[in-house]
Parts: C-alpha cells; sequence; structure tokens
C-alpha cells in the first residue's frame, strides 16, 4: 500500500453533511477518514486515530479552529494540520500561519484538496 493510500485524515466541521461528503470522496480515492463535529470531539478522534493530516474549520461550535490547532499541535504525533474555511483569507488572525500548514477556502475543490493532502510532509 503507498503513502497516499495509508494517509488518516481527520475532518473537523459542524457541517456533517458536508464533512460526511468530503470524507467519503477522500475514501474513495484512497485515505483513511474521520469526522468530528467539534473540538472536543476532534481532540478524542486525535488521540484514537493518530491521523496525519486534520482538515479544521475555523468556526466551530465548543471552541475556534485557531484553539483546537493549538491544542493539536501540542500532541507529541507530528500532523500537518489546514484550515478550511469559508473565511476570506483576509479574515485570518495573526496566528494563522504558525498554526497552520494551509488554508484552504471553502468551498474547496475536491481535486485540488486530495493533491495538497498527498504531498509529503
Amino acid at each position: 500500500m503507498n503513502e497516499a493510500r495509508s494517509l488518516r485524515v481527520l475532518l473537523v466541521d459542524d457541517n456533517e453533511m458536508g464533512s460526511e461528503l468530503l470524507a467519503e470522496f477522500l475514501a474513495l480515492s484512497g485515505l483513511e477518514t474521520r469526522c468530528a463535529i467539534n473540538g472536543e470531539d476532534a481532540l478524542a478522534q486525535a488521540a484514537a486515530f493518530d491521523p496525519q493530516a486534520v482538515l479544521v474549520d475555523i468556526l466551530l461550535p465548543d471552541m475556534d479552529g485557531y484553539e483546537l490547532a493549538r491544542k493539536l499541535r501540542a500532541r507529541a504525533a507530528p500532523t500537518r494540520i489546514y484550515a478550511l474555511s469559508g473565511l476570506a483569507r483576509h479574515e485570518r488572525h495573526e496566528d494563522a500561519a504558525s498554526l497552520f500548514d494551509g488554508w484552504i477556502e471553502k468551498p474547496a475543490d475536491p481535486d485540488a484538496l486530495l493533491t495538497v493532502l498527498r504531498q509529503p510532509g
């Protein structure tokens, strides 16, 4: 099994339908995916699933994506973290560059997103 096929991706978004559709696309593309609907769920999933990449929505119900990214960065496991948000680039927090490996605006092109995820970390 090649690296792209074994890539574990965690999607964090309170839009469950959107996350499930994206997760299904990524799974059909050979990636192993899990979904979380809030920050606390994402932290629990990250501990159990040990994702290699995490797609984080910025506007979550229990904590914002920046706080979640900080907590994910504090884990010992190396993980690439991408913001996947409807917020425009000019609305980014000043810490965005240090917290995220990339910023992807919604709606994301699924094929372009797949290309980003398959890049070597």
